[in-house]
C-alpha cells in the first residue's frame, strides 16, 4: 500500500514539474527516503535521471507552446550545468561519513531541508518583491554558479530556485520563467546524472524506469494545467508546499535517527524486496 501511495505522490510530482516548473527532486528525494526506503546518498542520484526525463518533455511542451526564454535558459543552465557535473562527480564522493557527529545521510537531508526552507521563504515573500530593471550581467551566471554546487550535492536540478529567480530578478513571466527554467534544468540533470553514471555504473534501472514513466505522466497533465491556472497563485501555493516538505524532513529525520538501527535496516530490506 505504501508503495502505491508513493508512486502516486511521483506522479504528483510530475504535475507539480509541469504546473511551476520545479518540485520534480526536492519531492521525489523524500518520497525514495521516507517510503521505497532508499538511502539518501542513493536517493540525491536516483532523483537525477527521474527530473531529466519530466524536465525534458516540459521543456518540449512548453517550446511548442512558445513558453521559453532560450538565452536566460542557457545563461542559467550552462553554468549551474557544469558546476553540477564536477561537484557530483569530484566534491561528493569526498563527503565524509560522519558530519558534525551525525551520521552522512542524516546530515545530508538535515542540510537539504535547510535548502527547502530557504527556497519557500524566497517563493513566498517574493509575491512582495519588483525586479530590478537593470540586473548586472554577471547574475545569471553566478546565482547558476550557487545553484549548481546545491544542485550536485542534493541531486536535485535547481527548478524551485530557478523559477523564482527568474521572476524576482530578470522580471520574466511566470509562464515563460516556468518553461525557461525546464530548458535550464535538462543541461543541469544531464550533466549531473553523467556524472552520477562514472561513479555508480550500476544503476536499478527497472525501478527507476517505472519512476521516470509515472512522472513524466504527470508532468504532460501539469504543462496543459498551467495554461489554465494563475501563475502567481501557483508559485505561492507551492512556495507553502515546499516549507512543510522542509518541516517534515527535519521531523521523520529525527524520528528515524532515534530508532534502532536494526528497525531501520528491516523496514528497508522489506521496502525493496516488495
Amino acid at each position: 500500500m505504501l508503495q502505491v501511495v508513493a508512486y502516486a505522490l511521483i506522479a504528483l510530482t510530475g504535475v507539480s514539474f509541469g504546473l511551476i516548473g520545479a518540485g520534480g527532486a526536492i519531492i521525489v528525494v523524500p518520497i525514495l527516503v521516507y517510503m521505497l526506503g532508499v538511502p539518501s546518498d542513493k536517493a540525491t542520484g536516483y532523483a537525477l535521471p527521474i527530473s531529466m526525463l519530466v524536465s525534458s518533455v516540459g521543456a518540449y511542451l512548453a517550446y511548442r507552446q512558445k513558453q521559453v526564454n532560450l538565452a536566460k535558459a542557457f545563461e542559467f543552465g550552462a553554468p549551474t550545468a557544469i558546476v553540477s557535473f564536477a561537484v557530483r562527480k569530484v566534491l561528493y564522493p569526498m563527503i565524509p561519513n560522519s558530519i558534525l557527529g551525525f551520521p552522512k545521510p542524516s546530515a545530508l537531508m538535515l542540510a537539504f531541508s535547510v535548502v527547502l526552507v530557504l527556497a519557500s521563504v524566497a517563493m513566498i515573500r517574493g509575491q512582495k518583491f519588483q525586479a530590478p530593471e537593470q540586473p548586472h550581467p554577471l547574475t545569471g551566471i553566478l546565482i547558476g554558479v550557487g545553484v549548481g554546487f546545491i544542485s550536485g550535492i542534493f541531486g536535485v536540478g535547481g527548478g524551485f530556485m530557478i523559477v523564482p529567480i527568474l521572476v524576482l530578478f530578470f522580471g520574466i513571466q511566470m509562464r515563460d520563467a516556468v518553461g525557461t527554467s525546464l530548458c535550464a534544468v535538462v543541461m543541469i540533470t544531464t550533466l549531473g546524472f553523467f556524472a552520477e553514471v562514472l561513479n555508480n555504473p550500476d544503476l536499478p534501472w527497472p525501478f527507476l524506469s517505472g519512476l521516470m514513466l509515472t512522472a513524466a505522466t504527470g508532468m504532460v497533465a501539469g504543462s496543459f494545467l498551467r495554461q489554465k491556472i494563475d501563475g502567481s497563485k501557483l508559485k505561492l501555493g507551492f512556495g507553502y508546499f515546499v516549507l512543510l516538505i522542509g518541516i517534515l524532513v527535519v521531523g521523520l529525520e529525527i524520528y528515524k535517527m532515534n530508532q534502532p538501527q536494526a528497525s531501520i535496516n528491516t523496514r528497508s530490506a522489506r521496502t525493496r524486496a516488495a
